[in-house]
């Protein structure tokens, strides 16, 4: 599987670019995240990332409106991994050839 494309602009500064409201909240997002600590950022990474699980898990629901938990969480680490490239399924045959080395 091929890694999705990489741009070396920062998504937020290419979404940014797009509008003039984009730019103003992209400027005030980075004066809040600068005049927080360490231990302020590292908890609003951790809101922002359990917040994204919800909406990405809501979306497969959505799309997926009889599956069990466990397909959705399946669902939803393949789509994980699919941003980095891989799947549970390659990863798992990898293991299997590695074990059989």
């Amino acid at each position: 599987m091929t890694p999705p494309f990489r741009s070396s602009v920062p998504l937020e500064d290419r979404m940014a670019a797009e509008t003039e409201g984009g730019r103003e909240a992209l400027r005030v997002w980075r004066d809040i995240w600068r005049n927080m600590t360490g231990e302020q950022r590292i908890a609003k990474a951790f809101q922002l990332t359990e917040e994204v699980r919800q909406v990405m898990q809501a979306g497969i629901r959505s799309r997926h409106p009889h599956a069990s938990e466990d397909t959705i969480q399946h669902l939803y680490v393949n789509q994980l991994l699919a941003a980095h490239g891989t799947s549970l399924e390659e990863i798992r045959t990898k293991q299997k050839e590695e074990r059989q080395r």
